[in-house]
């Protein structure tokens, strides 16, 4: 009986480990990104704005960098420390943004 009981509390304990797992949504850049606190070191990027996206190795980003293309959906899991970099298609970027 003792057995019994514990393999149910053990699969209990599985079920529940499966639900606090996060939950991500995909959608629409401006949607999925609300603005964010200046995390990712935003403020010495200032000036890139149409500038082709490859400038920013000339930088020393604090976190990872995501590249955004136009009609891209992202998750809406946010990464204070992450520098989002939408462009154009001709990899110009329109805008810079935490997240």
């Amino acid at each position: 009986m003792a057995i019994g009981r514990a393999f149910l509390l053990l699969a209990l304990c599985g079920l529940l480990a499966g639900c606090l797992r996060p939950v991500y949504q995909i959608g629409p850049v401006d949607e999925m990104l609300p603005p964010q606190p200046d995390a990712c070191g935003l403020a010495a990027l200032d000036g890139l704005r149409g500038e082709p996206m490859e400038r920013l190795a000339d930088f020393r980003l604090i976190g990872p960098l995501r590249v955004l293309w136009p009609g891209q959906e992202i998750t809406n899991d946010i990464v204070p420390t992450r520098l989002n970099a939408e462009v154009d298609v001709t990899g110009r970027i329109m805008r810079l943004r935490c997240g």
